[in-house]
């Protein structure tokens, strides 16, 4: 490989002086990035003291593989990640100024070197940032292992590739508290063709107002590419309304059932009990019509028959029934 298409200042050569054996690692990293291949920690030398009198620093390519010796061969042949590269920076110290110098110097390799696109991902070059690192401690605080904040970021991709096929109709759920301070977690979630539930993201949240609904709708939507669904379930909560007429302005927002149909025992819960038909009728209302003549009447006679006409709370959810009736939905 020719590798002189670096500037020469940015080219390790012989006779270079680094004060310590970091900087003399730091340098040859660097280079390695610009050039496109990983650089490996090779055998070093020390004194009595335990000081570093000389290092060599190797291509991650550097040696050959054993062959393999065993009775019986192995499934699958893997591609050699070895081939014998002899590209490598060594430095010693010299003890008059206690500084490091580059003493052997080879710049040439043997194999084809990474591509610019994945030069981040060589094992020398692999690093996070400072607030990666503060995220990684958090979590660990939190009880979330290093492996299982991994396996995170891997069905974060999974949740886009999923998000593209199943997310036209998305569900916002806050009613889990579980934790000890008791904060909402948002959930977004779906089904896919396996009537399977799918998970696109979640939020812990401090608190359910306005600005806080704005803010994990907006994040949700940026992380997503944008892409907005066409319906999103809910619940009824006023602050969650007003977010959503804001941050999706173009997606039809529907009220998810089971939160009303919680409602209706909170709220109705006396005329329940003297009623045992009173339930069975309102989930024919929400569930089974295909017709809207039908929804009408039916819920005209349960009205009637159970004495609701100057229920507050049963009269405003009937004039939000587009947002709930199977009948009133299915329209859109």
């Amino acid at each position: 490989m020719d590798c002189s298409k670096l500037a020469k200042d940015g080219t390790p050569e012989l006779g270079m002086e680094f004060n310590s054996e970091d900087d003399a690692y730091k340098f040859y990293n660097k280079y390695a990035f610009k050039m496109d291949f990983s650089v490996r920690k090779d055998y070093l030398n020390k004194d009595k003291d335990g000081v570093t009198t000389s290092r060599r620093y190797s291509c991650c390519k550097e040696g050959v593989k054993c062959k393999y010796k065993g009775d019986v061969m192995p499934k699958r042949t893997r591609t050699p990640t070895k081939t014998g590269c002899g590209a490598k920076m060594v430095i010693v110290l010299l003890r008059g100024t206690m500084k490091y110098r580059v003493h052997d110097l080879v710049l040439e390799h043997n194999h084809e070197l990474h591509i610019v696109q994945c030069s981040h991902m060589m094992p020398s070059q692999r690093k996070i940032s400072e607030a990666q690192g503060f995220q990684a401690e958090i979590s660990e605080d939190a009880g979330l292992s290093l492996k299982q904040s991994h396996e995170l970021m891997g069905k974060e991709a999974g949740m886009l590739i999923d998000y593209n096929f199943f997310g036209d109709v998305v569900t916002f759920d806050t009613s889990y508290k579980t934790n000890k301070e008791y904060r909402p977690l948002g959930v977004f979630v779906s089904f896919n063709q396996h009537r399977q539930i799918v998970i696109f993201g979640a939020a812990l949240m401090y608190d359910e107002t306005i600005d806080s609904f704005k803010w994990v709708f907006g994040t949700f939507l940026e992380s997503m590419c944008g892409k907005r669904p066409s319906t999103i379930l809910t619940d009824q909560d006023h602050a969650m309304v007003a977010a959503l007429s804001i941050v999706m302005p173009e997606t039809f927002h529907g009220l998810c059932t089971f939160h009303i149909k919680y409602n209706f025992m909170k709220h109705l819960g006396n005329h329940y009990k003297k009623n045992s038909d009173l339930l069975y009728m309102f989930g024919a209302c929400m569930y089974e019509f295909e017709e809207v003549e039908q929804f009408n009447r039916v819920w005209e006679a349960m009205v009637k028959k159970h004495n609701l006409e100057n229920n507050e709370w049963f009269s405003g959810l009937y004039r939000i029934r587009d947002k709930w009736a199977r009948c009133l939905m299915k329209e859109r």
